[in-house]
């Protein structure tokens, strides 16, 4: 193989096209594989600055063994013909994506996104730690509830030892452990503020999944004037989720609308669920202020946000964690008609079989 050869373009297609030029001026890393020669067919400038390996650079095997081999080996690259991926080599993180460019050929695009992954990093403990104060607000309140109830329960039957009827006796048993529940569950919310580097998806009741959510936010938000009303039909197919994970998205979209509703006279949060091509639609509904044309367009960019004390990470996480559990979400809002987040949700497996 000849290199510098291998750098070039056939003369006609640059005259014709005049892509070259454009190839060599992109700052992605730009490789084709001749797989059938196993040569480097071409790379671009670009391409040596992304990698910073010599060795490797003027390594077919080595290509190939990095970026290839694995996503030949996937189902879905015959199939579709592309495939997006990320790779790891020497301590730096690689984002590309390989398409089939010909017969025996592999068009491979390179981008170096370690710092993107440390800033996403960041960002979510950081959007973390703004939902930590918002859900203990809850929490302290409603473990106050049942942990008073059941010091009365306890009380009343240490004052009537011996003398307490079966039925009472039963009935204060039976209050206590429901107590005890509601604690366990508020205790077991604490774990959604983990960090999330991957996800552990569950067949799931929606409507127990949103009773539980609704339970834990509604005092703040009653507090405040909000109220939440909720249309989820009790026979509605289970979904498959990470309820941490959802859990997570789900506080970011609240907390966004209550700002949303602080000038509105009856502010009202709406969520309905429906079942609609093969998936569970949740809808959640405000009739707050709405967000302006120059605000939306960057509604997912990290650290964009029009609050005075906002980060403008809240949707960037929800986006991630809705799909890593294979969800998407999408935003209508128009000025003064308020806001509608629509999220879909796998449905169960067991449920579609």
């Amino acid at each position: 193989m000849v290199w510098d050869a291998a750098r070039k373009l056939d003369d006609s297609y640059k005259n014709t096209w005049g892509f070259a030029q454009i190839l060599e001026h992109i700052d992605v890393g730009i490789l084709v594989l001749d797989l059938n020669q196993k040569a480097i067919d071409y790379c671009n400038a670009a391409f040596f600055d992304v990698l910073q390996d010599e060795q490797l650079c003027r390594s077919y095997q080595g290509l190939y063994d990095l970026f290839v081999r694995d996503i030949e080996a996937l189902n879905d690259f015959d199939h579709a013909g592309s495939v997006a991926h990320q790779v790891t080599h020497q301590g730096r993180l690689f984002g590309h994506s390989v398409y089939q460019a010909a017969s025996g050929y592999r068009c491979v695009f390179i981008r170096d996104i370690t710092e993107k992954s440390r800033l996403e990093s960041i960002a979510q403990a950081a959007n973390t730690m703004d939902n930590i104060g918002f859900i203990f607000s809850g929490i302290r309140h409603e473990i106050g509830n049942p942990l008073n109830s059941l010091k009365m329960a306890l009380s009343v039957l240490q004052q009537g030892a011996g003398n307490t009827p079966p039925e009472m006796l039963k009935e204060y048993i039976e209050r206590g452990l429901a107590d005890i529940g509601r604690m366990e569950y508020l205790l077991k919310s604490l774990k959604t503020f983990t960090m999330y580097d991957s996800v552990d998806l569950k067949d799931a009741p929606l409507v127990e999944f949103m009773d539980k959510f609704i339970s834990l936010i509604e005092r703040d938000f009653h507090s405040h004037g909000i109220q939440i009303r909720t249309e989820i039909p009790l026979d509605i197919a289970l979904v498959q989720i990470d309820e941490r994970a959802l859990h997570q998205s789900l506080l970011n979209i609240f907390n966004n609308a209550a700002e949303a509703l602080k000038e509105q006279e009856t502010p009202v949060i709406r969520i309905r669920a429906e079942v609609r091509d093969q998936l569970m639609w949740l809808t959640i509904n405000d009739n707050g202020c709405g967000i302006f044309p120059e605000q939306f367009k960057y509604l997912f960019q990290p650290f964009n946000t029009s609050k005075p004390n906002g980060n403008g990470l809240g949707l960037v996480i929800t986006r991630k964690l809705l799909a890593m559990m294979n969800s998407d979400i999408d935003i209508v809002s128009p000025v003064g008609c308020g806001t509608q987040v629509t999220i879909r949700l796998p449905i169960a497996t067991s449920t579609t079989e």
